[in-house]
C-alpha cells in the first residue's frame, strides 16, 4: 500500500477539544501533557465518535471490530503532520475470542476495496473488550505491529469497566517497547452546531478516564418526554384486510462492512418548549364573570328652532384675508445689507489699502497695553532723624529688594510625572509566546538552508538550542498562568506545542548530532 501525500491544511485548533488520558501509575499529572507533543496529533471528528459509540451500543456483550478512515494533513505554517479521523468502517458481525490477527488477515482485502470506495486513508483500527481490562492484550499488540506499520496508525480500545465506559488511544513508536501501556491524548473535532454563541463547546466523548483541557463543556441535552399521542382512528375495512395479510420480508443484503458516518441531524437534542407566561395562560373551561347589563342606545340628536332662525338671519362673516408677507422678507433684507457692508469693507481694506488694516491692529494693541499697564508705586521715603552732638550718624536707608526676574528668565514649571501604567499579568507570557514563535520560524529558515546545502549542522543546532531555551522559559511562565487562560491563549498555546514538536522532529530527521 503506497504512502499517501499529506494534504495542506492548518490545524483546526479553534474548533477542537484536547482530551488528556489518565495519569501514569505513581504520578498526579495527566498523561496528555507529556504526549501532546508526540508526532501526528490525532483529531477525532464528532461524526466518527458517534458512529463508534453506536456500534458499541449494538453489541454490549460481544466484542466489536472496525477500521478508522480519514486523511493525513500538513500544517502549512509550521510543517507539522496530523491526522483527522472522520469515518469508521465497521464489521457487522460480532467477534468471538481475542484472535484479532485472524480477523484482520481474513478481512484485509475486503477492507482495501471498501477503502477505495470511501476515498480515504487507513488511519488505524478499533475494537472492544467486554468484561475485560482497558489495555491491549498480547494478541492485540501482535496484530497492530504486523498490519498497522505506518507511523500514524492508531488503535482504539473501548471497554466497559466499573463505573462506566472507557476508551484509549495507542500508537507504536520506535524505541518504545511499552507503547501499548501508554495511552495518547487526542483532539475531539467539533461540528459547527456544537460551538455555542457564548463560547461553550458541546462534547460527545463519554469515556470517564479522559479529562478535557479548555473552556467549559456541555454534554448532549436529554430529550424531553413527548406528550402522549391520541389513540389512532379505527382503520377502514379494506385496511384491516391488508393488515391481516402476511408481510413479505426484504431479502437479506451483504453482511460485510458498512461506512458509518452520522449526520448532525441525528445527534441534535430536542429542547423542551418554553413555558408560557401567566398572561398567556388560558383556562380550559368557559370564562365566567359578572353578567353584563343591557346596552343603552344613544339618545337621538335634537335642535332648537329659535336658534336655527337666528343663525339664518345673521349675515355671514367675511373671511379675513391672510397676509402673505412674513418675517422672512425682513431677514432677507438684513442679510443682503450685511453682505454688502462686508464686501465693501473687504474691498477697501484688503484690495485698495492692504497696509491699513495691520497698522490699525498694531495701534489698537499699543493702546490696550498702555491702558492695562500699571506704573510701579514709588517706595516710601524714610523718616528723617535729628542728630544731636555726640550721637552717631544715622544709618543709610536700606536698599530696595531686587526686582523679580522677567517672565522669560523664570524657571519653567515642573512637568507632571505621568502615573505608571499597571502592566497586564499576561504581558510576560505574551512576549515569551512571540519570542518562541520567532525562534521556531528562524529554525525553519535554517532548516531550509540546511536542506539546500548552504548551512552545516552547527548552524542548525544553534537554532534548535534557541528554541529549547525559550521553550523552558515559556513553559515555566505558562504553568503560572494556565488557570486563567482565555480561549485565544489556549489555542495559541496548543499551536506552539505542535510547532516546537515539529522543530524537534525536523532536527532528528536531519541526521545531525544533538548539541
Amino acid at each position: 500500500m503506497s504512502r499517501p501525500e499529506p494534504k495542506s491544511q492548518p490545524m483546526p485548533m479553534e474548533r477542537a477539544i484536547l482530551w488528556n488520558p489518565p495519569a501514569a501509575p505513581g504520578t498526579t499529572s495527566p498523561g496528555g501533557k507529556s504526549t501532546s507533543r508526540s508526532p501526528y496529533p490525532i483529531f477525532f471528528q464528532q461524526e466518527a465518535v458517534i458512529a463508534l459509540q453506536e456500534h458499541l451500543k449494538s453489541s454490549p456483550t460481544q466484542a466489536i471490530f472496525g477500521f478508522l478512515i480519514g486523511d493525513v494533513y500538513r500544517d502549512p505554517e509550521n510543517g507539522a503532520l496530523y491526522t483527522i479521523i472522520d469515518k469508521t468502517l465497521k464489521l457487522s458481525q460480532a467477534i468471538y475470542g481475542d484472535k484479532t490477527e485472524v480477523v484482520v488477515s481474513r478481512l484485509w482485502d475486503r477492507m482495501q476495496e471498501q477503502l477505495k470506495k470511501a476515498a480515504g486513508t487507513l488511519l488505524g483500527w478499533y475494537h472492544s473488550h467486554p468484561g475485560q481490562g482497558g489495555f491491549l492484550t498480547t494478541h492485540d499488540v501482535e496484530t497492530h505491529e504486523k498490519f498497522f506499520t505506518e507511523p500514524w496508525h492508531v488503535a482504539i480500545l473501548v471497554a466497559a469497566e466499573a463505573g462506566g465506559v472507557t476508551g484509549r488511544f495507542f500508537r507504536a513508536t520506535q524505541g518504545n517497547t511499552d507503547w501499548h501501556k501508554t495511552p495518547l491524548a487526542f483532539y475531539e473535532l467539533l461540528q459547527p452546531d456544537s460551538i455555542k454563541p457564548d463560547g461553550k463547546k458541546r462534547s460527545f466523548i463519554t469515556w470517564r478516564n479522559y479529562k478535557p483541557y479548555g473552556p467549559t463543556l456541555t454534554g448532549p441535552k436529554p430529550k424531553s418526554p413527548e406528550p402522549p399521542k391520541p389513540p389512532p382512528a379505527p382503520p377502514p375495512p379494506e385496511a384491516e384486510e391488508e393488515e391481516k395479510k402476511p408481510r413479505q420480508r426484504p431479502a437479506a443484503g451483504d453482511r460485510g462492512f458498512r461506512i458509518m458516518r452520522s449526520s448532525p441531524a441525528e445527534v441534535g437534542a430536542r429542547l423542551p418548549a418554553p413555558p408560557l407566561p401567566p398572561s398567556r395562560l388560558v383556562p380550559s373551561g368557559p370564562l365566567r364573570g359578572p353578567p353584563s347589563g343591557p346596552r343603552r342606545t344613544a339618545a337621538p340628536a335634537f335642535r332648537l328652532l329659535d336658534e336655527e332662525e337666528e343663525r339664518r338671519a345673521a349675515p355671514a362673516a367675511k373671511p379675513k384675508r391672510r397676509k402673505r408677507r412674513g418675517p422672512w422678507l425682513k431677514r432677507l433684507a438684513i442679510l443682503l445689507v450685511l453682505a454688502g457692508v462686508g464686501a465693501g469693507g473687504y474691498w477697501y481694506l484688503a484690495i485698495r489699502n492692504p497696509t491699513l488694516l495691520p497698522g490699525l491692529l498694531d495701534r489698537a494693541k499699543q493702546l490696550a497695553s498702555r491702558i492695562t499697564k500699571r506704573s510701579p508705586a514709588p517706595p516710601p521715603a524714610a523718616p528723617r532723624r535729628r542728630t544731636t552732638a555726640g550721637s552717631p550718624p544715622a544709618a543709610p536707608p536700606a536698599a530696595p529688594p531686587p526686582a523679580p526676574p522677567p517672565a522669560a528668565a523664570r524657571a519653567p514649571a515642573p512637568v507632571p510625572v505621568p502615573q505608571p501604567v499597571v502592566a497586564s499579568p499576561f504581558a510576560r507570557f505574551d512576549r515569551l509566546s512571540d519570542s518562541l514563535a520567532r525562534a521556531v520560524r528562524n529554525f525553519q529558515d535554517r532548516a531550509a538552508l540546511f536542506g539546500s546545502g548552504r548551512m552545516d549542522c552547527g548552524g542548525l543546532a544553534t537554532g534548535l538550542v534557541a528554541v529549547d531555551n525559550l521553550w523552558i522559559t515559556y513553559n515555566t511562565e505558562r504553568r503560572a498562568r494556565l488557570a486563567s487562560f482565555d480561549p485565544a491563549r489556549v489555542s495559541r498555546d496548543q499551536a506552539l506545542w505542535a510547532s516546537v514538536d515539529s522543530v524537534s522532529r525536523r532536527f532528528d530527521d536531519s541526521g545531525c548530532p544533538r548539541p
